[in-house]
């Protein structure tokens, strides 16, 4: 089964210091990657209805659909990244009291500062990723880092966070399978398909 955790990070920014303040543009494509903890292709089970294009992102109507119980084979994939989270800072805190152990900005001193500098409540910071058993992918003024999670969700909402997530970040997973004779692209980004997951 599919499971939307452990994301792998996609999309590396390592932005130069000077960079502009505007945030990355969406859509984003990380070709060939299969995007969570243990993810594997190889032979798949749906559980759900997947409606098969010829392409990714494709505007036309389904070439066919995979049914619940159907087996197939998926070879290749393509993850993309529709919208950027956002999250709202609700009481002031600094960014640089949140990096993740393995995140190298600590080394760079001309995105520290940014890092530094305190939040007002109303600033904004965008979620761009997750990086795989290390911690969030956040962007602020032009600079990226990796994070521990620090903000509420809106199912579990924690008084102590100081930040909350307004929207959450949007993916599209397109995987190209072969079922039986016929072949196509399927969306399987949060969808209940078994033999994902190496690890379940």
């Amino acid at each position: 089964m599919l499971k939307p955790l452990g994301l792998i990070l996609l999309f590396v920014l390592t932005p130069p210091p000077l960079q502009a303040q505007l945030p990355p543009s969406t859509p984003f494509v990380a070709r060939g990657a299969c995007p969570f903890e243990c993810c594997q292709l190889g032979p798949w089970i749906a559980h759900d209805t997947l409606a098969a294009y010829s392409g990714e992102r494709a505007n036309s109507g389904p070439l066919f659909r995979v049914l619940p119980g159907e087996r197939m084979v998926a070879d290749s994939a393509d993850f993309y990244t529709l919208a950027l989270g956002v999250i709202g800072v609700r009481r002031p805190f600094r960014l640089a009291d949140y990096l993740a152990d393995e995140d190298t900005t600590r080394a760079d001193p001309a995105r520290l500062p940014v890092l530094r500098r305190p939040l007002a409540v109303g600033d904004t910071i965008y979620l761009i990723g997750e990086v795989t058993e290390v911690g969030e992918r956040v962007w602020l003024r032009g600079v990226a880092a990796t994070v521990q999670a620090f903000w509420a969700e809106p199912e579990f909402d924690d008084p102590k966070a100081p930040a909350f997530l307004i929207r959450p970040i949007v993916h599209e997973w397109w995987v190209h399978v072969t079922a039986g004779a016929r072949h196509g692209w399927i969306q399987a980004w949060s969808r209940n398909i078994d033999g994902t997951d190496a690890c379940a």
